[in-house]
C-alpha cells in the first residue's frame, strides 16, 4: 500500500487504492466534515437534464408544504409539493405550484379555485407520512384514512361554511391560502403525453396565517421554525427512496452598509411594510436622516397615515406633507 503522507481528505473519499473499499465506504459516510474542500482540480462531469431534472441530475434543496384542497366528495385531501415557489411578489402576491396534470389536487384545483398551502415543522414521523400522501395513484380518500394529520376549519370570515375552501392542517405553523388566478396561462409545446407532463398553477395569496408564537417570532426575528428540506426522490443506487434533512439554526449576516446610495437599503424595507402603500426612491431619500432603530417605527407610522389620507404611493410631497403635520404647521 502505498503511503498516504501529503494527502487531503477527499483523496481518502475518492481512492480506492490508498486504505481499501472498505475505509473508503466508511469515510464517505462523514463526507459532510470535509465541505468546502473539494478540489478544484476536478473536472465537471455532465449529467443530461432528464426528467425531474432538479433532483435525477442535480443536488437543489427546497422547503416544501402540503397543499389542501376539497375532492369532488367535499372531503380535503393532503398532497405535499415542493414546486411551489414565490411568483408574483409585490402587488398581487401568488405562488406558482407545479403538479402533474394527472394529479388530484390539479383536478381539484381546476374545479374549486382555491386551495391552501400548510408548512409544518421538521418531525421525521411526519416525513414518512408526507411521503405516504405523495404518492401517486390513490384515491384522496384512500390516502387521507391513514393520515396522521388532523385538520380544522379555517378562521378567515365566510371560508368555515364554503364547501370549496379545504380545511387547514392543526399541525401547521403557517398557511397560505390561495385562490387560482384564472388569467394566467403557460402552455409549452409537448411531445409526450398531456397527462404525463406537467400544469403550471399560479395561486393569488389571499390571506396568509401564522399560529400566534410563530407571528411573534416573524415580527421579533429573535427564531425561526425548524422546516424539513426536501433532496427529492433519488433512485440512482436502485433503492427508491426521498431524502430529507434538517437545517441549522439561521444566522444573520449584515447588510453592507458602504455599497450603492443609502436610501436603497430604506425602499426595499419601506415596500415590504403594506402591499397597499409603496414608496418612491425620491421619499426614501428623504428618510436617510431616520436613526436605523426608529426607521421600522416610523415607516410604519407613515404607511398608516396614508391609509388614512387614501394615499396609495408615497412620494416626497407627501413625506414633506407628514412633516409638516408632525411639526404642528399646516
Amino acid at each position: 500500500m502505498p503511503p498516504v503522507s501529503g494527502r487531503g481528505p477527499q483523496d481518502l473519499l475518492v481512492g480506492r487504492d490508498l486504505l481499501g473499499t472498505s475505509l473508503v465506504l466508511t469515510m464517505r459516510r462523514f463526507s459532510w466534515l470535509f465541505r468546502h474542500r473539494h478540489r478544484k482540480d476536478e473536472p465537471f462531469v455532465a449529467h443530461p437534464p432528464t426528467g425531474n431534472f432538479y433532483q435525477s441530475a442535480s443536488f437543489f434543496p427546497m422547503p416544501f408544504a402540503c397543499v389542501t384542497t376539497v375532492d369532488p366528495e367535499g372531503q380535503t385531501s393532503i398532497a405535499p409539493y415542493s414546486l411551489a415557489f414565490p411568483f408574483d411578489l409585490i402587488e398581487r402576491p401568488s405562488v406558482m405550484l407545479i403538479a402533474r396534470a394527472s394529479a388530484n389536487t390539479v383536478a381539484h384545483i381546476r374545479r374549486t379555485g382555491k386551495a391552501a398551502l400548510n408548512f409544518i415543522e421538521y418531525d421525521e414521523a411526519w416525513l414518512s407520512a408526507v411521503v405516504r400522501l405523495g404518492y401517486p395513484g390513490q384515491t384522496p380518500a384512500e390516502k387521507m384514512a391513514k393520515s396522521p394529520f388532523e385538520l380544522e376549519p379555517s378562521p378567515t370570515a365566510g371560508r368555515a361554511e364554503d364547501p370549496d375552501y379545504p380545511l387547514l392542517m392543526r399541525d401547521a405553523f403557517q398557511v397560505w391560502e390561495c385562490e387560482l388566478d384564472g388569467s394566467f396561462h403557460y402552455t409549452p409545446e409537448r411531445t409526450t403525453d398531456a397527462e404525463n407532463t406537467e400544469r403550471f398553477l399560479c395561486l393569488r395569496v389571499h390571506n396568509i396565517l401564522l399560529r400566534e408564537s410563530f407571528s411573534e417570532m416573524l415580527e421579533r426575528e429573535h427564531d425561526f421554525p425548524s422546516m424539513a428540506i426536501s433532496y427529492g426522490f433519488r433512485h440512482q443506487t436502485g433503492e427508491r427512496r426521498f431524502y430529507f434533512c434538517e437545517h441549522k439554526k439561521p444566522f444573520a449576516v449584515p447588510l453592507p452598509t458602504d455599497i450603492g446610495p443609502p436610501h436603497q437599503a430604506i425602499v426595499y424595507e419601506a415596500n415590504r411594510v403594506d402591499p397597499e402603500v409603496q414608496f418612491t426612491e425620491e421619499a426614501c431619500r428623504a428618510l436617510t436622516a431616520i436613526p436605523r432603530p426608529f426607521l421600522k417605527m416610523a415607516l410604519r407610522g407613515i404607511v398608516r397615515e396614508a391609509k388614512a389620507s387614501g394615499v396609495a404611493v408615497v412620494d416626497e410631497a407627501f413625506i414633506d406633507e407628514v412633516n409638516r403635520r408632525r411639526k404642528g404647521g399646516d
